[in-house]
Formats: structure tokens, C-alpha cells, sequence
């Protein structure tokens, strides 16, 4: 990836810090080899990857997805971004069992509100969850978003949505008429009452709103609430599924830069201390500056096993010199025995000066 886009995205994270669901950035900046780098909390499995391996999400789940989904998505739009990418690979759960969050993975698309910049680009590969009501001139919006997000909630819960049978779309021409096709599909009677009464409400809700309204984010959260309240289940449940996904500590170079920097234990917003770091994007060449670090690391080690000798040394010769010989002899032949031992240390004492000049 281009290090400006990295730069870009290392800013947007940094300022949505405080946003529960946001990854906490541990580390950033430019390698020994100048290569502009971006390092993260791990993150656990994304939807898509759970899926793969649990099939659909149940009723619960989904509507405790849609709940904190509508927090994250509310509080991005508060500080004025657009999420412009709402996928199921672009949301992970927390990497330990303890973590209830839900994490939005990839803020690459994210955008401004006044930035005016077009995200569709035709093709376009990635239409199953963009709104059915999206002006393409103008971008995405605030309620486009909760369309994309309802219809993220139904396919978690089928593992399809009715206009998935087309690869791309290559010309504005099919993207309007497959929006027409949608559109007539989301609000047709049948198809809301698949949904049950949430999500027929939930659109019922958005079609009332005009392009520039400001959506009422607690309604639509008290919808859930009340699904869930209903089932006899509670808000704050754990969300159950089956993980396969192994966590492994990051050996990369970000994780070298980062505890070289004194960040590999931070806290998150919930205080809970990270131990194991991941790199979102990581730059060419690390491996060369990993085996780098892992040489300097052993020649600090050769280093200090040296000064332990020289100090053995210098007790040894203090010792020495208080004792008493009774023979020409045997001084002749301690003599000899410490010259060698010096000849053999001389190497040693030569790195450990070098050690101490740098």
C-alpha cells in the first residue's frame, strides 16, 4: 500500500481514539529503512472468517452485533466520518475471550463528511451492502450507512441477501437498476416479513427520512433492545461463537520497533493491558531489520557475559595477590598461567571496550 494512504489512515485512527471499537493504534512512523509502517492491538476473527466456520449468526448475536454497530457508527458520525465500507470482513471481534467489543478493522474507506471524495469506482465488486437509496454524485451519507447496516444484520443472519447473484457492476447504467431492484426488493411485504418485525420497522423508520435528516440512532438501537428484551435475553450478553482463529504474538518488526520504543504493554480504553501486538500493514524488508535487531540483542548478551569475566578476573587477582608463594617456582608458573589467560581474554576485553565507546 502507498505510505500516504498508511498516513492517512494512521491520522484518521488517531483522532477516533476514544471510540470504543476503534483498534488502539501501538505504534507508527518510518523503519531503519525509511518505510513508513502502522501497528495495531490484534484483533480476533472478522465476521466473514466466523462465519466460515459456524455458518449463520443466530437472532441473538445479530441483534447484539446491532447494538454496538449503531453505537460505533453514531459516535464516527459524531466526528464528522463516514465509515463508506461496511462489509463483514470489516469487522473483527477482540482477540480474548474477556473482550466483548466489536472492532472495525479497515479505516482506509473512511471518510470526512466534507470531503466530497467519490469512494464507488466502477467496477464495483463490493455492491451487496451499499444503500439502496445511495446518490453516487453525491456519496454516502448518514443514512445510507444504516441501510448498509441492516442489510450487514440480515445476511449474518441467511448468509445471503436476494441481489447477490451478480459478480460486479461495470457501468452506472446496471448500478441504478440493480438500486431500483433492491429498493423494491427491501420494502417488498414478503421479504420484511422474512425479517421478522425488526428489521420492517428499521426500514419502515429510514424511509421516512429525508437525504440531509439527521437519523434518530436511539431508535433504531431501542428496536433491538426491545427483540431482545422480548426473547428473554439481555443486552449486554456474551456473544457466542466458535473460534478456530490462532493468536499468535507478532514477531514482526513492528512489534520489535514498538517494544524497542517502550509501547508493547499499553493500556486500552478498558485498562486492560496488551501483551501482543499486530501490524494492520507492515513494510517491506523486515526481515532483514528483524535478524538486525536479533544480532544486536546477542552481542548485548556476549557483552555482558564478558564484564562478568573481567569482574571474575579482577577478584581472582585480588585473591592472588594476597597469597604467599613458596617457591620461585610456582610464581613462575602462576605467571605463565595469567599471561595465557589474559592472550585468551584479549578478544573479549577488545569487544567489551568497543561495547562501551558506543
Amino acid at each position: 500500500m502507498n505510505s500516504n494512504v498508511l498516513q492517512e489512515e494512521t491520522a484518521k485512527l488517531i483522532q477516533v481514539q476514544d471510540v470504543e471499537g476503534i483498534p488502539e493504534v501501538i505504534d507508527y512512523g518510518n523503519n531503519n529503512d525509511q518505510r513508513y509502517f502502522l501497528a495495531t492491538q490484534t484483533l480476533g476473527p472478522s465476521f466473514s472468517q466466523i462465519m466460515k466456520i459456524n455458518g449463520q449468526f443466530s437472532l441473538k448475536n445479530v441483534l447484539l452485533i446491532g447494538i454496538q454497530l449503531i453505537k460505533l457508527i453514531q459516535k464516527m458520525h459524531d466526528k464528522k466520518y463516514i465509515l463508506s465500507n461496511i462489509l463483514p470482513c470489516n469487522f473483527c471481534m477482540g482477540c480474548e475471550l474477556e473482550d466483548k467489543l466489536i472492532y472495525l478493522k479497515d479505516l482506509t474507506f473512511v471518510q470526512s463528511k466534507e470531503s466530497n471524495i467519490k469512494v464507488l469506482k466502477f467496477p464495483i465488486k463490493e455492491f451487496n451492502f451499499i444503500s439502496p437509496v445511495l446518490n453516487i454524485e453525491k456519496g454516502t451519507n448518514q443514512i445510507d450507512e444504516l441501510y448498509s447496516l441492516a442489510y450487514l444484520l440480515i445476511y449474518l443472519i441467511h448468509g445471503t441477501l436476494p441481489w447477490q447473484q451478480i459478480d460486479q457492476l461495470i457501468s452506472e447504467k446496471q448500478f441504478y437498476e440493480l438500486q431500483k431492484y433492491k429498493l423494491k426488493v427491501t420494502f417488498d411485504q414478503s421479504f420484511l416479513e422474512q425479517q421478522s418485525s425488526v428489521f420492517g420497522e428499521w426500514f419502515k423508520y429510514l424511509s421516512t427520512l429525508k437525504q440531509s435528516q439527521h437519523p434518530n440512532y436511539n431508535y433504531l438501537k431501542n428496536i433491538l433492545i426491545s427483540k431482545i428484551y422480548e426473547n428473554g435475553w439481555k443486552p449486554n450478553d456474551q456473544i457466542e461463537y466458535r473460534n478456530e482463529q490462532v493468536i499468535h504474538s507478532s514477531k514482526s518488526i513492528v512489534s520489535i520497533k514498538s517494544r524497542s520504543r517502550g509501547t508493547s504493554i499499553t493500556k486500552t480504553p478498558n485498562q486492560r493491558m496488551i501483551e501482543t501486538l499486530s501490524p494492520i500493514l507492515e513494510v517491506d524488508k523486515e526481515f532483514e531489520l528483524a535478524q538486525s535487531v536479533q544480532k544486536q540483542n546477542e552481542e548485548l548478551f556476549i557483552f555482558q557475559k564478558f564484564q562478568n569475566i573481567k569482574k571474575l578476573i579482577e577478584d581472582q587477582q585480588q585473591t592472588e595477590n594476597n597469597l604467599s608463594f613458596t617457591s620461585i617456582g610456582q610464581n613462575e608458573c602462576e605467571m605463565w598461567k595469567k599471561l595465557e589467560t589474559l592472550e585468551n581474554l584479549s578478544r573479549p576485553i577488545y569487544l567489551m571496550n568497543k561495547f562501551e565507546k558506543m
